[in-house]
């Protein structure tokens, strides 16, 4: 069925051709393709409250037992940045296919298409694909596409469809989540797409739920599973199930069920699903398939597509954290798959991010210190705010002080990226041995306080591409407040933006360079409500701290 905001555009909206898989299923519903006019054109409302429509015949067999009737959030998450994802590899002594010149990229279940926009957007050198089961999600990121003039193909597939494809070979697939929240011939059929697509030396990065941490937590998310299958209506809108199974949750705490009276993990969780999103909760829990893996299954699963483990790009990884804890002795001599399980184990932990590779092409050791010390790095915080004791997800983590320090300090004064070899002349860091140096640098990089820089990029670099994203984002602010970040052409990632700061962003770039034009033109954009005095001290910091930070990013003008 052809939406009434489309029937007088009939060549916009096409059907590709299905062929039937081996193995998979024949679905009895077509895949939706909007191209990004006819996307801005059924996206046209308040970005907050995006146009909804349905597929007649949508069923859990199309959207593979995903939530479907409700809408994920507007994150960004940048461990999905190919430059971020080049650097790991490269920590790891692994090349990555990308090299110098153009690279594939494409996202596998990209949710509101944050990410994929703002990437695709600050990475020129990338053509980006990516699919999403919600039609609407791919309303809103093909519109934010079309806002932004940016050519990228996001389409509303399932993972069969994409199957046969017309893509050309891959040098980085991704998948943030989703590998949890679909069912078994989904699973089989991503793995699938990665053996047809992926090129050799291709990367992919799958982050995903894993056992043991949820040991605890999984009998209150299959309770409240049961309760919106068994207690609630076929027709009734999945936010309402969710609604009345957490209340009946709630129900069984106050009544003192022994389950929450002993089980302190399982109370806490019901007290974050109480207090988040809904939206969120509904993609995160109540998707028909929560599935749970230990991380030696999964590493067998992509090995049915030729891949290897790599990494892992979870922070309490790149810092280091497993090995700061006594457990941690004699990890090395264990096989690879088994000592990530042992991390697992070590931090009780419940969500991994890795990346696999399609042939490894692993470097000797002085030919990958050299091409480190040739990447740059950059400043993503205020110097002041930067720390060696980082916080992670299971606690913190001391790096050493005086390379955190010396490097800080250095690229403070740069105002700008410098490579690697120039930060340890300039930071005086010869006397420290140069691999607790690489790896200092490498933690601050997971911590999101510097961010990578490569050659080819920084000569790649379009900042018009990427403005013109941040311009779309910016003029959104005098209206909602769900797109909180800005894109950087020189680190290939977003910052962190908040609503007044878009605003002032936005008044900058169209000429207002003092305190009082940008109080004018922020007061006359009807900026978000601020204390008495708020709004100057605001605009004081952005010029203080913001600017300088922002210009260094290339993400405002000088």
């Amino acid at each position: 069925m052809r939406p009434a905001a489309c029937a007088r555009s009939r060549r916009r909206w096409t059907r590709p051709r299905v062929r039937s898989t081996p193995g998979c299923a024949k679905r009895a519903t077509p895949p939706l393709r909007l191209d990004a006019a006819c996307a801005a054109e059924l996206a046209a409302h308040n970005p907050t409250h995006p146009l909804v429509f349905k597929v007649i015949g949508m069923a859990d067999h199309w959207s593979s037992g995903y939530v479907a009737d409700m809408t994920y959030s507007y994150g960004y998450y940048h461990e999905l940045s190919p430059p971020f994802i080049r650097f790991f590899l490269l920590m790891n002594g692994l090349a990555n296919a990308s090299g110098s010149g153009p690279y594939t990229y494409c996202e596998l279940g990209f949710g509101q298409g944050v990410s994929c926009n703002l990437h695709a957007a600050a990475n020129p050198r990338g053509r980006f694909f990516g699919t999403d089961f919600n039609p609407e999600h791919a309303v809103f990121a093909q519109s934010l596409a079309a806002e932004a003039r940016l050519e990228a193909s996001w389409w509303a597939r399932s993972f069969e469809d994409m199957l046969d494809a017309e893509l050309p070979p891959l040098d980085f697939v991704v998948l943030h989540g989703v590998w949890s929240w679909i069912d078994n011939a989904a699973r089989h059929a991503v793995v699938e797409f990665l053996r047809r697509h992926l090129k050799v030396g291709g990367a992919v990065f799958i982050s995903y739920n894993v056992l043991p941490g949820w040991s605890a937590e999984k009998p209150l998310r299959d309770l409240l599973w049961m309760h919106t299958d068994l207690a609630s209506g076929p027709a009734e809108p999945t936010a309402g199930k969710i609604r009345e199974a957490l209340q009946f949750a709630e129900r069984l705490r106050q009544g003192k069920a022994a389950f929450f009276e002993r089980n302190g993990p399982a109370a806490q969780m019901l007290d974050d699903m109480l207090r988040d999103d809904l939206h969120v909760v509904a993609h995160e829990y109540f998707n028909r398939s929560w599935h749970l893996t230990y991380f030696p299954e999964l590493a067998q699963a992509l090995d049915g597509a030729g891949l290897s483990f790599a990494c892992s790009l979870h922070r309490s990884d790149l810092t280091g954290e497993v090995f700061h804890r006594a457990q941690s002795f004699q990890l090395s001599q264990l096989p690879l798959v088994l000592r990530q399980a042992a991390h697992d184990f070590i931090l009780n932990r419940r969500f991994r991010r890795d990346v696999f590779v399609r042939g490894p092409d692993r470097l000797p050791r002085s030919a990958r210190d050299e091409q480190l010390l040739r990447v740059g790095l950059v400043l993503l915080r205020p110097a002041a705010s930067i720390s060696a004791v980082q916080q992670t997800p299971y606690g913190s983590v001391t790096l050493d002080a005086t390379i955190t320090q010396r490097a800080v300090k250095a690229l403070e004064a740069a105002g700008g990226p410098l490579r690697i070899g120039e930060l340890i002349e300039r930071a005086d860091m010869h006397s420290s041995p140069r691999e607790r140096v690489f790896e200092t640098l490498a933690a601050l990089v997971a911590q999101s306080q510097l961010a990578p820089v490569f050659d080819e990029d920084r000569a790649a670099a379009e900042g018009a591409r990427a403005a013109a994203m941040n311009r779309a984002i910016a003029a959104r602010a005098q209206h909602d407040d769900t797109l909180r970040y800005l894109c950087s052409p020189l680190t290939g990632q977003a910052v962190d933006a908040s609503r007044l700061d878009r605003q002032l962003w936005l008044a900058w770039q169209d000429g207002a360079r003092t305190r009082q034009a940008l109080r004018e033109a922020v007061v006359q954009g009807q900026a978000v409500d601020l204390p008495e005095g708020g709004l100057d001290a605001h605009i004081a910091q952005f010029l203080d701290v913001t600017a300088p930070q922002w210009q260094g990013l290339a993400i405002l003008e000088a």
